[in-house]
């Protein structure tokens, strides 16, 4: 009860969004509210009723002849809420392959983007993790790329007998990729995150919602999935 009404108290103290407003009375009276205030304070003390949280000065409005159509005719107008634009960094995940990396940083600073590449930033005496924190502040969008670089084999635990059968090996992106992949998707959203992956890189399961985008030899074959989700995100893209 107490929770209930310290949060009716704060919402009373904060300012009043004209999109949040229903409806307007305004009242009159031949006496000032000062002289109001005696009168409400001796029905309010009579009354059995108590109402916490609420001013006398509150139950003064409700005093006097309802003239609120002598003033206003029409409802107020809707403020047309602008929500701040995304911000035109763009972050790259990459592994040891540069090539996509770097095609892709070219395509997007011509497009108008500026691109943060964690490897290209001062360590400062910052471990990976402060630099990640410290250098993705203010970013918009993130793509991930998954190139093949790691080997995995299916193993049979505990292993079989010799002569052991042959292994069931599979490539997939270095680990630290996976981890700035989930880090992203809780940090600014997995509709802000794209997936750009190369060959047949395994893909990382229970990521539903995250988009991936194949390519085989270079990131320019993804260039028009990467316009339309850029524009998707809600960039306008001149080209």
């Amino acid at each position: 009860m107490q929770d209930g009404i310290e949060s009716l108290l704060r919402r009373a103290r904060e300012p009043i969004d004209p999109s949040d407003v229903e409806r307007i009375r305004i009242n009159e009276t031949e006496l000032p509210s000062g002289n109001l205030l005696p009168k409400i304070r001796a029905e309010r003390a009579k009354s059995t009723v108590k109402v916490l949280g609420i001013s006398d000065e509150w139950h003064v409005t409700e005093e006097g002849v309802d003239v609120t159509r002598e003033f206003i005719t029409a409802p107020p107008k809707k403020v047309k809420m602008i929500s701040k634009p995304h911000s035109k960094n763009i972050f790259i995940v990459h592994g040891r392959d540069d090539k996509p990396k770097l095609e892709l940083a070219r395509m997007l600073e011509k497009l108008g983007f500026n691109v943060i590449i964690l490897s290209e930033q001062p360590d400062k005496g910052r471990t990976i993790i402060e630099k990640l924190e410290q250098e993705t502040i203010d970013i918009g969008y993130v793509f991930v790329i998954l190139t093949p670089e790691d080997v995995i084999a299916d193993l049979q635990i505990p292993p079989p007998p010799p002569p052991f059968p042959p292994f069931d090996f599979r490539y997939r992106a270095r680990q630290n990729v996976i981890l700035e992949l989930g880090y992203f998707v809780g940090k600014i959203g997995r509709n802000r995150v794209c997936c750009l992956y190369k060959g047949d890189v395994e893909l990382p399961s229970d990521i539903h919602g995250v988009l991936f985008k194949k390519f085989n030899v270079s990131v320019e074959e993804c260039y028009k999935a990467i316009l339309d989700e850029l524009k998707a995100a809600g960039y306008e893209i001149k080209i």
